[in-house]
């Protein structure tokens, strides 16, 4: 089968494509550093979170969170009860369900995907350079 699209040209590309590295840092103070991808109605916020560090419970107001666990494990707390997840683990938070938890002793990183995209984040996003 022979291709005939045209190539996107630099713009186009740019418009479309995102790099993980190259998104916008965002200082969580203790809970680590984010790098933020975000489009209309959809964030991505890749976390190094530091090794034995804590989580308070906290909710987000209409804002559904997906949460995969790339490196490293994480106690969760939810509805008072901990959940140890681990790498490849996926969980899921409705709007307004409170989370928080312990970060294992080699850190995590971790994939928040969150939507809408939280207003908070959007307010501290600062391009990378």
């Amino acid at each position: 089968m022979e291709r005939n699209e045209p190539h996107a040209t630099k713009e186009e590309y740019q418009k479309k494509i995102m790099h993980i590295g190259r998104g916008s840092a965002v200082d969580l103070g203790s809970h680590g550093e984010a790098n933020i991808l975000c489009g209309d109605r959809i964030m991505l916020s890749f976390v190094d979170m530091p090794a034995n560090s804590y989580a308070d419970p906290h909710s987000h107001s209409d804002i559904e969170q997906v949460t995969i666990i790339l490196k490293g494990d994480v106690d969760f707390i939810l509805k008072g009860k901990v959940y140890s997840i681990h790498e490849g683990d996926v969980v899921v938070f409705g709007p307004d369900e409170e989370h928080g938890g312990w970060v294992g002793p080699n850190g995590a990183r971790v994939l928040d995907v969150f939507t809408p995209p939280r207003g908070d984040l959007l307010a501290k996003m600062q391009p990378k350079t």
